[in-house]
């Protein structure tokens, strides 16, 4: 867990500072400020986009008498894409739009899911439910 979040919060902005500069250098610093700001509005729109699917999604389950627990996880892996998209870089962008192509986002929360289920079956997961 240590050495992923070395990764994470170290090695991660390195990378993302060479891969930016090593762009400003090839294409320049304009295009490259530009291409930032239109993956942000262009990642911002198609969050929001499929965030309003997952929400019909979880209603249309719920109208069924049925858990939404597809549509949550898939909205959980959007809360999760939105700041990669919002962080300045190639790399982030990267992260956040596969985490935008549904395939990949259902696969994923297919693993969630057996993990989640996997816990419970060990009696490893704990519930935690605050009130306000």
């Amino acid at each position: 867990m240590l050495f992923i979040l070395l990764i994470l919060f170290v090695l991660g902005p390195i990378a993302e500072i060479y891969v930016l500069l090593a762009a400003g250098s090839a294409f320049g610093v304009f295009p490259v400020i530009g291409a930032c700001l239109a993956t942000a509005i262009i990642g911002g729109f198609v969050i929001r986009l499929q965030g309003l699917a997952a929400i019909n999604n979880a209603r249309r389950d719920l109208n069924a008498g049925q858990p939404p627990v597809s549509a949550a996880i898939d909205g959980a892996l959007l809360v999760v894409a939105a700041p990669f998209l919002m962080t300045p870089g190639f790399i982030t962008d990267a992260i956040g739009f596969s985490l935008l192509i549904p395939p990949l986002r259902h696969f994923l929360a297919q693993l969630a899911l057996r993990e989640i289920k996997k816990r419970i079956d060990r009696d490893n997961a704990t519930i935690t439910i605050r009130r306000p």
